[in-house]
């Protein structure tokens, strides 16, 4: 536990001598010293175990509170350092000096008293480990399953504990996105880097650690990847021993009170007390959950002293309507997310946040452009967009080649020599470009994409591309090799010959592609292939047999079938799809059949069908239904009627009528 909580600061303050160098000039021999000392209290912490379980406790509160005092000074030293200058940066300096200082002493200390104590438990410890031998007692072997959370948690390793426990500032029962905790982790300092390998994938490595514990649930949302959920009873064991053991997040009623020593606040409900908490602490990230108590005069906490801490600002969902100047003085801020918010406008200071690493825009109110500004935020990593009016990429200022760091450019308009300058970003990982067939985007794009040999993630959107636009893909194109997700919208002329060669492939959309042939065919032989879209992508009256061969999409989950002109689906081959957990029937308005051998899909978990004709929901009903048996061994079976749909269209056409 030490050991971790110790790592996890070395490597903080290792970054920051690169990060703020200027600042931090003339420093580095004490931070140095600093660094050696508490790697010291991690390896010897490491070895340790006999210390009595008070002592310890007593001692690791004291560590984490010395390690709390230095990080408030390094972020007051970094904020006054940036808004002070001539002698009174001298003043600082010294001041500064005087804390590392103090800092060194009072390390110095507690190594000499966790010494002693470790040299005095040692004459107990062969004695304690003899009455320990035999374990717990025969009636102790069946915990409830609270006890049973709590052991498991207080069991995790360091790095994960402090992932999960991050995890359960989200409310109950909240689907957390997959990708957006993968950037708040990052964000945080939550993830230790290893030699070679990028920050985002091992961030990636706790998530699915903690998916494989069992301490998060993966729920698949159709169109919207993968989300995440804690389970209530882990959500309820790690909420009580964060409180337990003082960990650095909290949930504030509106009558609670906060240690200062918290460093990350969720709101889940009343926004107006966020400028009670940010009088009384320090706080390091601040989420805001709902929008109750909110008015346009309630970004005054923005002025508190202790907003100036912030390295994270979630405010998505929230409603807010604007995002005024100030939050640019947030200096230390490296996340800032206003998706689905109503803020039609950034300000001109954002390019102010020089340690911003992840900005999410995506559908902001009417925002359709965003200022030149961003070109300063130079350590940008994930840069995610998607205009909210209209079907079309954000506009983005000449010049974006110029920010090296960016691993994820999304939701952008790649006219205007755009798409030749993202030739220069080889780093990307996901990208994402619309209006795709302008005329001075189209081959310039792809050629810019075959250079980018990192690229995970694609996204390629036809203008138009929902009313019969269409994606003409360059001949000689070919995908970056490592690519793991696809998604093409708008009309294809035919299935792209490379698309059944791309054994990485995990994730496919086809989007309004039109084809004449079924695309199945082909990507039946993807190896790695778990989930499947084919929204309005053929335009088939039937399919049969020929969909898919035994053995056919050997890894496929979740598959997502969109036809108006599809109606019928007469056969599937005993054998095919053998991993299919959920198949999915949208817009489907035409369909009266479910295909025989259904049934044969003994892996599948839910069928969800939106709309159902009348007719047909007749057929699959339990009681008698003549298609019944094709669903019965499906757990879950979800539907509504298409009468249900046409009455709920007309009382949403009433209300309308009724408002004008």
């Amino acid at each position: 536990m030490t050991e971790g909580f110790v790592n996890f600061y070395i490597q903080r303050l290792d970054t920051l001598l690169l990060e703020e160098a200027e600042s931090f000039s003339g420093f580095e021999d004490e931070v140095q010293r600093i660094m050696g000392m508490l790697r010291e209290i991690g390896s010897f912490s490491a070895e340790s175990g006999s210390t009595e379980e008070t002592d310890a406790a007593s001692w690791v509160r004291e560590l984490k509170d010395i390690i709390n005092e230095m990080d408030d000074s390094v972020d007051r030293f970094i904020i006054q350092m940036d808004t002070n200058s001539g002698s009174e940066q001298k003043k600082l300096i010294d001041s500064f000096r005087h804390e590392l200082q103090k800092t060194s002493s009072c390390l110095a200390e507690t190594v000499l008293v966790h010494r002693t104590r470790e040299l005095n438990s040692s004459i107990k410890g062969e004695k304690r480990e003899d009455e320990n031998f035999h374990g717990m007692d025969e009636g102790e072997t069946s915990a409830s399953s609270s006890s049973s959370s709590k052991l498991q948690y207080k069991s995790l390793p360091y790095h994960l504990k402090i992932c999960f426990a991050y995890c359960c500032i989200f409310p109950e029962n909240y689907w957390i996105n997959k990708g957006r905790l993968i950037r708040l982790f990052i964000a945080e300092g939550l993830i230790q880097g290893k030699a070679g390998e990028v920050i985002e994938d091992i961030a990636e490595e706790n998530i699915n650690e903690l998916i494989n514990l069992g301490m998060l649930q993966v729920v698949y949302h159709p169109g919207n990847g993968i989300k995440l959920v804690v389970p209530s009873h882990h959500r309820e064991v790690c909420l009580h021993q964060i409180k337990e053991e003082e960990f650095q997040t909290a949930c504030p009623n509106s009558d609670s009170s906060l240690p200062l020593t918290i460093r990350c606040v969720s709101i889940h409900s009343d926004m107006k007390q966020v400028e009670s908490v940010l009088s009384k602490v320090r706080s390091r990230s601040l989420f805001l959950f709902g929008n109750r108590g909110y008015s346009e005069d309630n970004w005054n906490w923005l002025n508190l002293y202790g907003s100036k801490f912030l390295r994270v600002l979630d405010l998505e969902d929230s409603k807010i309507k604007h995002l005024p100047d100030e939050v640019g003085d947030l200096m230390h801020l490296r996340y800032l997310g206003l998706k689905h918010t109503d803020i039609s406008e950034l300000p001109e200071r954002l390019g102010n946040l020089r340690a911003l690493q992840t900005l999410d825009i995506r559908r902001c109110g009417n925002l359709k452009a965003v200022p030149n500004e961003v070109l300063n935020l130079l350590r940008l990593r994930h840069f995610k967009m998607f205009k909210n009016i209209g079907i079309g990429g954000m506009s983005i200022p000449k010049g974006i080649g110029r920010i090296k760091s960016l691993q994820t450019l999304t939701g952008i308009y790649a006219g205007d020599g755009i798409a030749r300058e993202l030739g220069s970003l080889i780093q990307l990982r996901r990208l994402g470009v619309m209006d795709v067939n302008e005329d001075d985007v189209s081959e310039e794009l792809f050629v810019s994409v075959m250079k980018m040999r990192e690229l995970l993630c694609l996204s390629l959107q036809a203008k138009h591309a929902f009313h019969r636009g269409t994606l003409t893909l360059l001949e000689s194109f070919v995908p970056p090799p490592l690519l793991r997700k696809l998604r093409l919208e708008g009309i294809l002329e035919r299935i792209p010959n490379w698309l059944g060669l791309m054994e990485r492939l995990t994730c496919l959309r086809l989007g309004y592609s039109h084809l004449s042939e079924n695309p199945a065919s082909v990507l039946q032989h993807l190896p790695n292939l778990k989930i499947l879209s084919l929204w309005h992508a053929f335009d088939a009256k039937q399919i049969g047999k020929e969909f898919c061969r035994a053995g056919g999409f050997p890894k496929l989950e979740d598959l997502t079938i969109a036809s108006h002109v599809l109606e019928e689906w007469t056969e599937l081959v005993e054998g095919a799809v053998p991993s299919l957990k959920f198949l999915h029937l949208r817009n489907c308005l035409r369909l009266r059949m479910l295909p025989e051998g259904l049934q044969f899909i003994t892996t599948l978990k839910q069928l969800s069908l939106l709309p159902l004709l009348d007719d047909h929901e007749e057929r699959l009903r339990p009681d008698g239904g003549e298609e019944n048996y094709k669903i019965k061994h499906i757990p879950q079976v979800k539907f509504i009627t298409m009468s249900a749909v046409n009455q709920i269209a007309s009382h949403s056409r009433g209300v309308v009528k009724n408002e004008e």
